[in-house]
């Protein structure tokens, strides 16, 4: 690590200002691009990332049970909706499940009339 004099303070500062403007917009850049591969995929992909086989994945579809757009005779699925869709099915532990409970019991102990 470098020591600076007094003097030297306001430039050092300023350099580290630039730096700081740079990588902000180089995290913005990417946010950017993150959002933008936001790609819309076909039915295959779909089935890949799922690990779901083909006629599955259509019966789904049918039923409603995974987002999905459709244009004419094409079905197109957002990989962050399906991620998203994957991510809503976790099923609470245990540990996970006596936790609530212990939480809603005492907070109906605090809302006893008596």
């Amino acid at each position: 690590m470098k020591h600076y004099t007094f003097e030297q303070l306001p430039s050092v500062i300023a350099k580290l200002e630039e730096k700081l403007d740079r990588i902000e917009m180089l995290l913005l850049e990417k946010e950017y691009k993150i959002q933008e591969e936001d790609d819309y995929i076909g039915a295959k992909e779909a089935c890949r990332i799922l690990k779901l086989s083909l006629p599955t994945l259509y019966t789904k579809v049918c039923h409603r049970e995974l987002p999905f757009y459709k244009k004419g005779n094409r079905l197109h699925f957002s990989r962050t909706e399906l991620l998203d869709w994957i991510k809503e099915g976790k099923k609470k532990s245990i540990t996970e499940i006596n936790k609530s409970a212990k939480e809603i019991a005492e907070k109906m102990e605090k809302r006893k009339w008596y």
